[in-house]
């Protein structure tokens, strides 16, 4: 029974060995988050999917806040900078309290400020304000985000 503990001792450390020897890698992790106020309510997206869409060079950021919310912001010709939801039709900015298009604010004005974007992460700042299709105002203000990109 004796050779057989030492034989499995033997082979549980030549599994583990190469885990415990693993180099570290010199680039930062890509922290994933959405966080962001509704009308003055703090709200973190518990998923968060950004996607580069590389033929249009255009960015879509969606993040779900429990089952019925989401927030989705859309910026073509993506790049650094600083993007006015007011003046620039294609910068799409939108919140959605409910499963419906009546419950979704459409931003009418405000920014987007994308502070970093590679070939895989991108994170920028954003606020906006405008109504939903019953007509009631919304805010988004103190808005972040940072994520992993996919590309299509």
């Amino acid at each position: 029974m004796k050779p057989v503990k030492i034989l499995l001792l033997l082979a549980a450390f030549f599994m583990l060995a190469p885990m415990a020897c693993k180099k570290s890698s010199s680039k930062p992790q890509t922290v994933v988050s959405m966080t962001f106020k509704f009308n003055g309510t703090a709200e973190t997206s518990t998923l968060l999917v950004a996607t580069y869409y590389k033929s249009q060079n255009t960015v879509q950021i969606a993040g779900s806040v429990g089952s019925s919310q989401a927030l989705d912001l859309m910026i073509e010709n993506i790049k650094t900078g600083t993007f006015d939801i007011a003046t620039d039709p294609t910068i799409i900015a939108s919140y959605s309290t409910a499963l419906d298009l009546d419950h979704t604010y459409l931003g009418t004005t405000g920014k987007i400020v994308i502070t970093a974007f590679t070939s895989d992460t991108i994170a920028g700042t954003f606020e906006f304000s405008g109504t939903n299709g019953l007509g009631q105002a919304g805010s988004v203000t103190d808005g972040s985000f940072s994520a992993k990109l996919i590309t299509q």
